[in-house]
């Protein structure tokens, strides 16, 4: 690099300048050139080999395979080197010295975003020229070209947020995984299983669809003729958005900036102080109305959908149920303070008439009224589907009974965990993670064992309940009234545990006022 653009870099990023040097060296920018050119070669080499293919066709068949490894490639590679760099400078201690750079955060985080994966980026940009040769050649759609690049870029940027979040989680809290490597490891595994195949599942039947990629596909494969299903409209609460061009982009790019804009709040947050919460509470609501309301619009159906209505009323309600729980278990760990940070709430708490605006917005605050509002925001969106779509249009009862157990059970769960974390232990997030696995799992698991179920013992609806898992066709009345019981038993033992926390508490106040005295 020339000194006059080097130090054009530098003033705009000095992360990137850092990254940069520490990265492009000869070797290492010889080997990702080199690793291109060859994987490129003999792609283009497997497909001119095809001599009973017409020419179109083989320049067809490497623009499609190159349309499915470059985002593979890129996901894959950028998150792997972003998780692995953050927990090096984590081990080498470097990570705490660049925190006290006075450069604003966001500059700090786009510059490792930018420059770690550099590599990457470069053997991945020196295959775009053959990518969209062999598309011009082939005749592709060019809208769907600009999109596909519009939707890799910005679909980069989120999961590359993403990432580093994970990086910096995995850096600065003790989980269950031990070795710093295994964790960069996991992830790029889980973008590779995961994420890229999603990745591809929502642009081919939503963003992409009515840009007449598949019409192009289908031409030159004699096995893969059009489907009959190819142009099902996909709703979003009743309003197709996979049907024209402005309402598939738009719909994917707009949930595509919320997202990261919502990471990106956390990414800060996180960066500048590793002790604290993931997410303030005020973002933890923004967060679970996003991600409700986003589900949530998929499982409304209109008249026009009378025989998927019929199947998603159940499957859909369960569905919900195990997201809302997943969810708010995220929440939760995200959200609950530990030990040091309760003590620092509990020295400058003073005025019993702001405690319970502390518990709504102070990060500092247990977590648990916070938790009750995000139920309340959950419910506000699954209460009204579950008794106009779900089992609740047929079985009102039945509806009322999955949803309290279930705020039952994960408020049950807020106080068992934030309890864990207020303790003197170590590695409290691994505690609460497993008590939390263990609690959800052996029961249910052990009761099964024992033919311990509704239809073999219809009083063990209420231990059921109680636990969480309110899974039955309810067709008897002596099952409902088990059922209530374990909705008591549950408000019982909700009442006993935030007793005991607030017990927990005091006795920490007294103990800092001690220490103080």
């Amino acid at each position: 690099m020339t000194s006059t653009f080097t130090n054009q870099i530098g003033n705009w990023n000095p992360q990137l300048l850092r990254e940069f040097r520490g990265r492009l060296k000869p070797r290492s920018l010889a080997a990702a050139i080199v690793i291109s050119l060859i994987g490129q070669t003999l792609l283009g080499l497997g497909f001119s080999q095809q001599t009973y293919n017409p020419v179109i066709e083989r320049w067809a068949g490497l623009a499609e395979t190159m349309t499915w490894i470059i985002p593979y490639a890129l996901f894959t590679a950028g998150s792997y080197y972003l998780v692995s760099d953050l927990n090096q400078e984590e081990k080498r201690g470097t990570l705490n010295f660049i925190r006290l750079s006075p450069r604003p955060s966001q500059d700090i985080l786009l510059g490792k975003m930018l420059g770690v994966p550099i590599l990457p980026y470069i053997a991945i940009g020196l295959a775009i020229p053959l990518h969209l040769l062999a598309s011009f050649q082939s005749g592709m759609p060019f809208l769907f070209l600009i999109s596909y690049y519009l939707t890799l870029a910005i679909g980069s940027f989120a999961w590359f947020s993403l990432a580093i979040l994970y990086g910096l989680l995995s850096s600065s809290r003790t989980l269950a995984v031990g070795q710093q490597s295994v964790m960069a490891v996991a992830f790029a595994g889980l973008t590779l299983f995961f994420l890229s195949p999603l990745y591809f599942v929502w642009n081919f039947a939503v963003t992409w669809q009515p840009l007449g990629f598949d019409v192009w596909s289908a031409q030159w494969d004699s096995y893969r003729s059009a489907p009959s299903n190819r142009n099902v409209p996909i709703q979003w609460f009743g309003q197709a958005i996979n049907q024209s061009i402005w309402q598939s982009q738009g719909f994917t790019l707009i949930v595509l900036v919320i997202a990261t804009v919502l990471i990106w709040l956390m990414l800060v947050r996180l960066f500048r102080n590793p002790n604290t919460t993931i997410m303030s509470k005020w973002q933890s609501y923004a967060i679970v109305s996003f991600l409700e309301a986003l589900i949530i619009g998929f499982f409304v159906v209109t008249s026009e959908q009378g025989d998927f209505a019929e199947i998603s009323a159940v499957t859909g309600s369960w569905l919900l149920y195990a997201f809302n729980v997943g969810l708010t278990i995220v929440i939760m760990l995200a959200l609950c303070p530990q030990r040091a940070s309760l003590l620092d709430w509990l020295r400058f708490q003073k005025h019993p008439q702001g405690i319970l605006r502390d518990l709504v917005w102070a990060d500092k605050s247990p977590a648990i009224v916070a938790i009750a509002i995000n139920l309340v925001i959950i419910n506000a969106l699954y209460v009204p589907w579950m008794f106009l779509v779900g089992v609740g249009k047929e079985n009102p009862s039945v509806a009322a009974i999955i949803v309290l157990s279930m705020t039952g059970v994960l408020l049950i769960y807020t106080t068992v965990v934030q309890q864990i974390l207020a303790l003197r232990i170590r590695n409290p997030y691994t505690w609460s993670m497993g008590g939390l696995g263990l609690w959800m799992l052996v029961p249910p698991i052990m009761l099964a064992i024992l033919q311990i179920v509704p239809d073999e013992m219809p009083a063990s609806m209420m231990i059921w309940t109680f636990l969480g898992y309110p899974f039955s066709d309810f067709g008897k009345p002596i099952l409902i009234s088990s059922a209530l019981v374990g909705l008591v038993a549950q408000l019982c033992v909700i009442v006993l545990l935030v007793w005991q926390f607030q017990n927990h508490l005091r006795t920490l106040s007294r103990s800092q006022s001690s220490m103080i005295g």
